[in-house]
Order: structure tokens, then C-alpha cells, then sequence
């Protein structure tokens, strides 16, 4: 068992009129032990929070009556690109190398993704006044519209 320990934080500004949202900063904290190769695991967990981004705020698989897909090709797919990817600022610390191998490493591949959703969930209804706004991803301008609407004083 050699469970790694993560922490993200994400930094959001919301257009009140539009209800479009911008992801202006993004920071991991991973505690991995002992990392082999630091440039890769950053890498790897820039590449989770981009592909997290997408699940949070563009990313949807929408079928019509009899079961096909709606976005057959990725022009039909919203997809985050590198304007909607802020830079990922990855801090890497050994504070608690594992003690079940001699090199004392953890694992290192899922921290990326698994928790940007939350983040950016949490994010959005802290810039709206910390009200319970998102209750499912992905985040799209016209929720987040229609929570201004129904609550004006957010």
C-alpha cells in the first residue's frame, strides 16, 4: 500500500453576465515519496488537470433517441484547449516517503485528474458567495446563469 497524498486548489473567475467562466490558476500538491523522475510526474499531472478541466467545464457524450453519439467528430466535441489551461503550478514534496520499498515511492498517476473536478466545483460557488451552485459536471455558462437568475444576491 503505498498511497500517495494530494492536495488542488483552483482559482476561478466568473463573468456575471455571461455566466462564462475562466480558470485563471491551478495548484497540485503531491506528496509521492521519493520521486524517481520529478519532470515526469509533473508532466503527468499537468496532462490530469487539463484532462480534468475538460470533465469539469467542456466535456459531455450526449446521444440522440436511438443511442448515437451527438458529437461524431472532436469538431463536435468541446474539448479544452491551451487558451482554457492555465499553467498547473506542481509542488512535489517527500515529507513521508513510503516505508514499504527501499526507494520509498508511492504511486504517482492519478493525482492529476482525480480531484480537478471538485476543485473547480468548489471554486465556482466560492466566487459566487459560497452558495451550493454545482451539483454535477460539467460546469456550463447557462447553470451557472441561471443560479445568478435564481439567486440574485450571489
Amino acid at each position: 500500500m503505498t498511497y500517495p497524498y494530494v492536495a488542488h486548489l483552483a482559482v476561478v473567475a466568473v463573468d456575471r453576465d455571461t455566466g462564462g467562466l475562466d480558470v485563471r490558476r491551478y495548484l497540485v500538491a503531491y506528496d509521492i515519496g521519493r520521486p524517481i523522475n520529478p519532470m515526469l510526474v509533473k508532466g503527468q499531472i499537468t496532462a490530469g488537470v487539463a484532462q480534468g478541466i475538460g470533465g469539469a467545464l467542456y466535456e459531455k457524450f450526449l446521444y440522440d433517441e436511438f443511442g448515437q453519439p451527438l458529437a461524431g467528430t472532436f469538431a463536435d466535441y468541446m474539448m479544452p484547449t491551451a487558451r482554457e489551461v492555465p499553467p498547473v503550478e506542481v509542488l512535489i514534496t517527500e515529507d513521508a516517503p513510503s516505508p514499504l520499498n527501499p526507494p520509498g515511492v508511492k504511486g504517482a498517476g492519478e493525482a492529476g485528474i482525480n480531484a480537478v473536478g471538485a476543485a473547480i466545483a468548489s471554486a465556482i460557488d466560492d466566487a459566487l458567495g459560497q452558495q451550493i451552485v454545482v451539483t454535477r459536471l460539467p460546469v456550463t455558462p447557462t447553470q451557472i446563469k441561471r443560479a445568478l437568475q435564481c439567486n440574485p444576491g450571489m
